[in-house]
């Protein structure tokens, strides 16, 4: 069974006001003598009709002129269960080749997404091959997969050192023994002195004088024994 007008007229406008809320000023509904221009009433188009602006380069420098593509589209009535109008357009830096290419790359896609919202997918489309186009295939990467990247990368470290374990040497000996005693201290509560148990100069000849003392002693009393 077919969908009823209604349901198109709803997801249609559904799609324009989520299409609005990422966009912002990069989609623009166009007025009516670009209307007339485009020769939409021609064709049976009653719906309004959009241009969104893709850019290569988000925030481009000065001086710089990367490629920005006008996407131009309206719903038609059983859209999306049929293809959009659809029309491209140079807004910088793109050859009437470089159109026709994205166009039959479009019709592509939009053959592929027939049935769901695809607008959305069309621009996401049209700006990774205005980025290959200017071979930015290699430097471009979504954050959040260059962040697992990173995480992966770690991993795969730490579990390297553990599996070849850590050389003892004075130098990584020391330093374990500073954090274990720092962690000791935050266990405990307990500052260690680590002069705790080691004598002064003159603490420790007392303790050799009294050793002798005592060693003498214990002589003498063995030879009145005698």
């Amino acid at each position: 069974m077919s969908r009823e007008q209604e349901e198109y007229d709803m997801e249609q406008e559904m799609e324009i006001e989520a299409l609005e809320a990422i966009l912002m000023d990069d989609i623009q509904k166009l007025s009516d003598s670009e209307r007339d221009d485009l020769g939409l009433d021609d064709v049976g188009i009653a719906t309004p009709c959009y241009r969104v602006k893709v850019e290569a380069v988000e925030n481009a420098e000065a001086n710089t002129f990367p490629p920005v593509l006008g996407l131009i589209f309206a719903h038609t009535e059983k859209y999306p269960d049929e293809l959009p109008f659809l029309k491209l357009e140079s807004m910088s830096s793109l050859t009437v080749s470089d159109l026709d290419k994205l166009l039959v790359l479009m019709k592509e896609k939009m053959e592929e997404c027939l049935g769901m919202s695809m607008i959305y997918e069309l621009c996401t489309e049209a700006k990774e091959w205005m980025q290959s186009k200017m071979g930015m295939d290699d430097v471009i990467e979504d954050e959040e997969e260059a962040k697992k990247r990173r995480q992966e990368e770690e991993d795969e470290r730490r579990a390297k050192e553990r599996a070849m374990g850590t050389p003892v040497t004075p130098e990584t000996f020391a330093a374990w023994k500073v954090k274990f005693d720092k962690e000791m201290e935050e266990t405990l509560g307990v500052k260690k002195d680590v002069n705790e148990h080691k004598l002064t100069g003159k603490q420790f000849f007392k303790s050799r004088d009294v050793a002798e003392v005592e060693v003498s002693s214990s002589d003498e009393e063995e030879d009145s024994l005698d």
